[in-house]
């Protein structure tokens, strides 16, 4: 805060995000924000709330869009990039979920007896949820479903206040367009009612359709759209973000660059390469798009329904060299 006793302008953390809000036009708070972001992008030194080994991001909203003319002071290494995204809010759950969990697994919910050393974490999932878990069982209503010992579904407990409470979802590769989302999801929302809470809460980005649509399957309804701002601290994951940003808008010859930028410069999270392809596919350049399947391929990818019904796939279906990888994909 720029003042303790009548404060105009502030930038607060949460476990949720930064918040910048007040008045933009002070300076020499700006400088100080400057310094601080500074601080964590170039130096390392984290200020958050969450635990520092697990933030790779520094990501705020604004309350007034007079913001955004300061950014390229405020954030001169790192410029912002926009996030769109949805919030719904679910006041009855409309799925049928009790007698239809398949017999071999099994629903636990996420609170203080849960024996977390009885249970296996595949990679995503642990990665997803190990810097909030202990916050997450002390808030006590979270969920997940296990297979045997195997954790194939995790609702996290993300935030609650008075009545109100938020909720996010992860399953593991694999066990994915099974439904089994959708009903752990419903059974965590009752749960969360049956805890007293009258509202919960789901967000997403605008172009996750998947999440959109487990949401809207268990009865969530879109509250509103907003917008986020991220900084990533790391450059190629930055510039990996902003291609995917430029994808999302048809923006593909600028998506292209800021990928091959990125891949330059070291390996990024598995999701961007067929985004990639993509890219050069909507351009009608079958070679490099399947320079990025195959890489995609290479690190594991898993969800190719996704990516070989897109679009932009579409377009370079009948060339040999793509027809041939489509085929031992099997």
């Amino acid at each position: 805060m720029d003042d303790t006793v009548q404060p105009e302008s502030g930038f607060m953390a949460t476990s949720e995000g930064w918040f910048l809000a007040g008045s933009p036009h002070n300076e020499e708070f700006n400088q100080g924000l400057k310094e601080l972001t500074h601080d964590m992008i170039l130096r390392g030194k984290f200020y958050s709330p969450v635990n520092p080994e697990f933030l790779h991001e520094l990501f705020f909203h604004i309350d007034t869009e007079d913001w955004k003319p300061k950014f390229p002071l405020i954030f001169d290494i790192r410029t912002p990039l926009p996030t769109h995204r949805n919030h719904f809010i679910c006041e009855k759950v409309v799925l049928d979920w009790q007698g239809n969990i398949p017999e071999e697994y099994t629903l636990l919910n996420v609170n203080s007896a849960l024996d977390i050393d009885s249970l296996d974490f595949p990679d995503d999932i642990k990665e997803w949820v190990s810097h909030s878990l202990q916050d997450q069982m002390k808030r006590g209503y979270g969920m997940c479903l296990t297979h045997g010992k195997k954790v194939v579904v995790w609702i996290n407990a993300d935030c609650a206040s008075g009545t109100d409470c938020e909720i996010g979802i992860i399953t593991t590769n694999n066990y994915r367009r099974k439904g089994l989302g959708a009903l752990t999801a419903a059974a965590a929302v009752d749960n969360c009612s049956s805890l007293g809470y009258s509202t919960i809460g789901w967000h997403c980005e605008n172009h996750n359709y998947g999440s959109i649509a487990v949401a809207q399957k268990v009865g969530f309804v879109k509250e509103r759209d907003y917008v986020h701002y991220i900084c990533m601290f790391d450059e190629a994951v930055h510039l990996a973000e902003k291609a995917m940003r430029h994808f999302f808008d048809r923006q593909y010859v600028d998506a292209i660059a800021d990928f091959e930028r990125a891949f330059t410069m070291k390996d990024v999270s598995i999701w961007f390469y067929p985004l990639a392809a993509r890219a050069y596919a909507a351009m009608n350049e079958p070679t490099p798009a399947l320079k990025y399947l195959k890489q995609a391929q290479v690190l594991g990818w898993k969800n190719w329904d996704s990516i070989l019904i897109s679009a932009e796939l579409e377009s370079i279906k009948d060339d040999p060299a793509i027809k041939d990888f489509v085929a031992k994909l099997g």
